[in-house]
């Protein structure tokens, strides 16, 4: 599962479906921000990955500050999941997002890690931080 900023609305609402089914199914999930406050239900993903069995959880900065003290992964989310994962041939991937994270991951996914252009599920929107 890969998510830019509010994007993870719909990703949550994948997840909890899982968990209110019973469905047991290995996921990842990438979640990108440009700073850790756009993380805003950072603390239910730690506890997810803590609590779900097979649930992994990877929080992505793209332009944190000094004052942001951020220790954790930076740059784009989806550059993540190429570094982690190089080969995608046997993952689904859900993307929610930003149109330009999920249209370049689709790309990069595709064209560089082997994935299945049809196990690629997107929905992209435009937010307000986006606008600005």
């Amino acid at each position: 599962m890969l998510a830019s900023g509010t994007g993870f609305a719909p990703i949550k609402a994948i997840v909890e479906h899982m968990q209110n089914k019973g469905i047991k199914r290995e996921v990842v999930l990438y979640w990108g921000g440009r700073r850790p406050k756009d993380l805003y239900m950072h603390e239910l993903a730690q506890q997810w990955a803590q609590s779900i069995p097979g649930f992994s959880y990877v929080p992505v900065i793209s332009e944190a500050t000094a004052d942001d003290n951020w220790l954790g992964r930076t740059g784009f989310v989806h550059h993540a999941v190429m570094q982690d994962l190089p080969d995608l041939s046997a993952y689904d991937v859900y993307a929610c997002g930003a149109p330009a994270m999920v249209e370049s991951a689709r790309k990069d996914f595709v064209h560089g890690c082997q994935l299945a252009d049809e196990a690629y599920y997107a929905d992209a929107f435009t937010s307000e931080a986006d606008l600005a």
